[in-house]
């Protein structure tokens, strides 16, 4: 059985209103003490409560302990909901029903990312209803916000079961033409958020993708093609250490994983296909992940400060502090830039239409000699992963 218990978290300025507003927790947790806390600014995750193969509790969700850390920290986006339109947006502008649309530019004063100055991430969302298995948040975006057309209506239901799977459905109509590419971006480290770099270097990783997004060099914007990954380090078909992949980032202009990878090129929304799978050895906690989305972005937290040279951390949750790859994010998304690629799956909606983006997150405790056989040796003892 699922419960839902609502607390108050903090206070914020609505940036619309610039008056101040109550922030609410809303906490749901399952018989298996599963439990993921849900904040009203940003539709943020603020926490996931997992137990490990010993049956200790730990959290796997960076963020912080007040909303002054969350405002402070803002342009990490912790946990927090992104859009109109997520990712970046080239030259922020496009192409639509044969007119220009042009909008805001926050990044570099030249092109668009993560829906502009004032993002979902920034949104206070109002509570449109308390479910048996969760909570949905609302809110509305109104026409010409960022440049965007047209008023769009977003609903975001958070909810888990007794099966230890946490999903995020994400629905949206709108009143004229208009982009949408909605998403979360949630920061993980299943050692516990405490472990820091440690920690996020023992997990075993795979996404199941045979190609990434090509990207200029240097930048995040993207060139419209793919880019095979075989015999390179985004290959991450199979099992691999996160810590050994991260260490060949050392001699790149990159420091880590910031890649989006194709998981749909057909991309037909109806379908939630296997995404990857997250694993910490030494506590057997596990993550896997689907999505109904056509990419997912995997980053290291490469933006993170550098205790190496000097720089001050980010005083996360419990008074961690967070340095470079204290965590690893996963957004999964249309593709970058899709609003200027014909060639990539629709990103625009339009009166009548229902925009929908579904993600589940499944977790699990794997016993900790089963973390390390090779999937042939546990089919063969008939071994299958435990569920908390």
């Amino acid at each position: 059985m699922v419960k839902v218990v609502e607390d108050i978290f903090g206070i914020a300025v609505n940036p619309f209103n610039k008056q101040a507003q109550v922030i609410r927790r809303y906490t749901i947790t399952n018989t298996n003490r599963l439990s993921v806390s849900i904040l009203q600014l940003g539709a943020t995750v603020h926490s996931i409560n997992v137990p490990d193969a010993y049956h200790q509790l730990a959290d796997v969700v960076l963020g912080f302990d007040d909303v002054a850390g969350y405002s402070k920290y803002r342009d990490y986006k912790f946990g927090c909901c992104v859009g109109r339109v997520c990712d970046v947006v080239n030259n922020g502008e496009f192409i639509m029903d044969e007119r220009r649309v042009i909008i805001s530019k926050n990044l570099d004063e030249k092109h668009q990312i993560d829906g502009g100055y004032v993002g979902f991430d920034k949104v206070i969302w109002d509570l449109h209803m308390k479910r048996p298995d969760g909570v949905t948040l609302r809110h509305v975006s109104k026409d010409g916000h960022e440049g965007f057309p047209g008023n769009l209506t977003v609903m975001i239901h958070f909810t888990i079961d007794d099966d230890n799977r946490f999903f995020i459905r994400i629905e949206a109509t709108t009143d004229q033409t208009t982009a949408v590419n909605i998403s979360n971006h949630i920061y993980f480290n299943l050692a516990g958020q405490t472990t820091g770099l440690d920690g996020i270097f023992q997990h075993r990783i795979t996404i199941e993708s045979d190609e990434t997004m090509e990207t200029l060099e240097g930048e995040i914007l993207t060139t419209g093609q793919f880019k095979d990954v075989t015999d390179s380090v985004y290959d991450i078909r199979l099992p691999v250490f996160m810590g050994d992949r991260v260490r060949q980032f050392e001699k790149s202009f990159i420091p880590g994983y910031d890649v989006c990878y194709a998981i749909d090129k057909e991309f037909d929304a109806n379908i939630t296909r296997y995404v990857g799978r997250f694993l910490h050895p030494e506590s057997g906690r596990f993550m896997e992940i689907y999505s109904n989305q056509p990419s997912i972005r995997f980053a290291t937290a490469n933006d993170f400060p550098q205790e190496l040279h000097g720089e001050e951390p980010i005083l996360g949750k419990k008074c961690t502090r967070y340095w470079q790859h204290a965590g690893f994010s996963l957004q999964p998304q249309n593709y970058p830039d899709a609003v200027n690629q014909p060639d990539f799956p629709r990103i625009f909606i339009n009166p009548g239409e229902n925009y929908f983006h579904e993600t589940i997150y499944h977790f699990g405790v794997q016993e900790s000699w089963k973390c390390c056989a090779e999937p042939e040796e546990l089919e063969e003892m008939d071994e299958e992963p435990i569920t908390i």
